[in-house]
């Protein structure tokens, strides 16, 4: 089999585990958001548009919580009425965090932020919060036993400010040179800390035993690092990405490797300080950052991430998908 053809067969197998798992979560959040009266229809649209965009992240978390159960053994029957709270919170944040780096864009896609102004974005993402806190304060009635949901919420407390503080950190690189890469590299794991929540919310779920829930915290907190370093090696690639970052947030890893050599150093100041940047600057700065082994050094840290949630995801009798997640990544350093 061709390498194109494995990579179309594992993004295939990816998205048929993400659509599986997380459908019934969708349907919920869906419901949970319109069932109640929004007089205001520009909140309602932004809210709307916002799902259209964000379905497959939708899905995304009901599945590690789903993959932390199958784990340890357990069924995922109760995982769709959790998650769609947590998915609504996250959903909010994710808005939120869109303000903080001032991103219009996702893909092809405007966000929320992009389409209408920063007032709605604002609004659209603390109605989202709120909606998932109530829906969350609910489960304690019925749905989780009293030790669970307090055992959970201590947990998404934690994760939630973990993240917050990560993302709070991370703003204020912005427009900042002279950073260590392990700076940076304790901030991503700060800002991983909710996709080790959501596998260790299934483990709590399914019963776990204390060394079966480290281990998969672990391997989340090294998946979630996983995901936020990719995204910064593939901004890198990408021009209107790469300018976004230089112009309204914080430089990506492979940039700031390269910023660490001094032969290189200058050429970058001059490039990122200028009033306009151009396709050729962000051109260079990726010849730059080859040349300076910036991505090569990127790329030895997700290696050493993904040995660190496998030796985790084995200890497990039901690894399939937990491997599965992580061969994507694979796959991606591989092209790098």
């Amino acid at each position: 089999m061709h390498s194109n053809d494995r990579q179309a067969k594992l993004g295939s197998k990816i998205n048929e585990l993400f659509e599986k798992e997380g459908k019934e979560t969708f349907k919920k959040v869906q419901e949970t958001i319109f069932e109640e009266n929004v007089e205001c229809k520009e909140i309602q649209d932004a809210i709307k548009h916002f799902l259209s965009y964000r379905r497959i992240s939708f899905y995304v978390r009901p599945t590690l919580i789903s993959l932390g159960c199958q784990a340890v053994g357990s069924n995922t029957k109760a995982v769709s009425d959790i998650a769609a709270p947590l998915v609504l919170m996250s959903g909010g944040m994710d808005i939120h965090d869109d303000i903080l780096d001032n991103q219009k864009t996702q893909g092809s896609r405007l966000t929320v932020l992009g389409r209408f102004n920063k007032n709605i974005a604002l609004l659209a993402g603390d109605a989202l919060i709120f909606k998932g806190l109530m829906s969350w304060n609910r489960l304690a009635h019925g749905k989780l036993s009293i030790r669970s949901f307090i055992e959970i919420t201590k947990l998404l407390e934690k994760a939630f400010f973990e993240v917050g503080d990560g993302q709070a950190l991370e703003a204020s690189l912005k427009r900042q040179t002279d950073v260590d890469p392990e700076q940076y590299l304790q901030i991503a794991r700060k800002k991983a800390a909710d996709i080790e929540a959501l596998l260790r919310i299934g483990t709590i779920i399914g019963n776990a035993q204390q060394h079966e829930i480290e281990s998969l915290s672990e391997y989340g907190r090294c998946l979630g690092m996983l995901w936020i370093l990719g995204d910064d090696v593939a901004d890198i690639f990408n021009h209107k990405e790469i300018k976004r970052r230089i112009k309204n947030g914080c430089l990506p890893l492979p940039l700031f490797y390269a910023l660490r050599n001094p032969k290189f150093k200058s050429q970058i100041h001059e490039i990122i300080f200028k009033k306009k940047i151009t396709k050729k600057d962000t051109e260079t700065i990726l010849q730059i950052v080859t040349e300076s082994l910036g991505l090569e050094k990127t790329k030895k840290v997700m290696q050493g991430l993904i040995k660190k949630a496998l030796r985790n995801a084995t200890k497990f009798k039901n690894v399939e998908n937990l491997k599965l997640l992580i061969m994507d990544s694979q796959n991606f350093i591989s092209k790098i």
